[in-house]
């Protein structure tokens, strides 16, 4: 049996990782961090594990909030019509989503159509030019991350029934409600606070759980000073593994 935390996948062994899987999760970072995936079958993932798949060159020619730019790339604009880039699945970014069934899930980078090297826009290609470079003299380059970040209560709307499945939406509360109304998660200023977190324990804990499950696991993680404020640190590891593992904490929490 191929385990999930192998160092090394191939597409060999893709049949029997995912024997039981009837679908696959694939994404990959725009030019703001920001995962840009979807859901494919797990036939159609098996064919283009090696070689790759089109996926719309779209998502480095608009923003967070799917509008494009003023001034376009050359990647990607109207008069090429969005053509695909080419995404082709990282097999050793190999993950699954815990808090989604567990459901497979694999990293892409993007490629360039023409000439079949990084997209110059890819953020995940730049690095791995980059760490290229440094790996040619015999150097490793290592990497931390860390987070401080405001937590936020979203209450219910009043036409909501709420539920484990349904929970109440920050989004939907904001877009009619000012952002100061957002209750903090934490009241008061406290930083290091053994007790203020397990007032919410079922989220504390199974954040801190869920992302050592999802393989961007967490080294520490405690209230900041300020209402609602956490800290996360990120497990220390080389670059190109600690930019995927900083990039996916976020995906925990965005969605």
């Amino acid at each position: 049996m191929v385990s999930s935390t192998a160092l090394e996948v191939k597409a060999s062994d893709l049949p029997q990782i995912l024997e039981n899987d009837t679908k696959v999760k694939v994404a990959g970072f725009d030019i703001d961090g920001i995962l840009r995936g979807k859901l494919m079958a797990k036939q159609k993932f098996l064919s283009i594990a090696e070689d790759g798949f089109g996926f719309c060159s779209v998502i480095f020619g608009w923003d967070m909030h799917d509008q494009t730019y003023f001034r376009e790339l050359k990647i990607s604009n109207a008069e090429n019509g969005y053509r695909d880039i080419i995404a082709v699945p990282d097999l050793n970014s190999f993950r699954r989503i815990p808090w989604e069934a567990d459901v497979p899930f694999f990293l892409v980078s993007f490629m360039d159509p023409d000439h079949g090297g990084p997209l110059s826009a890819c953020p995940r290609g730049l690095l791995k030019s980059v760490t290229n470079r440094v790996q040619s003299k015999s150097w490793r380059a290592m990497a931390g991350a860390e987070y401080e970040f405001f937590q936020f209560r979203a209450p219910p709307d009043s036409d909501d029934v709420p539920s484990k499945q349904t929970p109440p939406s920050a989004a939907k509360y904001l877009k009619n409600n000012p952002v100061n109304s957002l209750p903090s998660l934490t009241e008061g200023m406290f930083g290091y606070s053994l007790t203020r977190p397990v007032h919410n324990q079922d989220y504390y804990y199974g954040v801190f759980d869920t992302c050592g499950k999802f393989k961007c696991g967490i080294e520490g993680w405690h209230t900041e000073s300020g209402p609602g404020v956490f800290e996360a640190a990120l497990e220390f590891d080389e670059i190109q593994q600690m930019a995927d593992k900083a990039g996916l904490f976020k995906f925990v929490f965005s969605e």
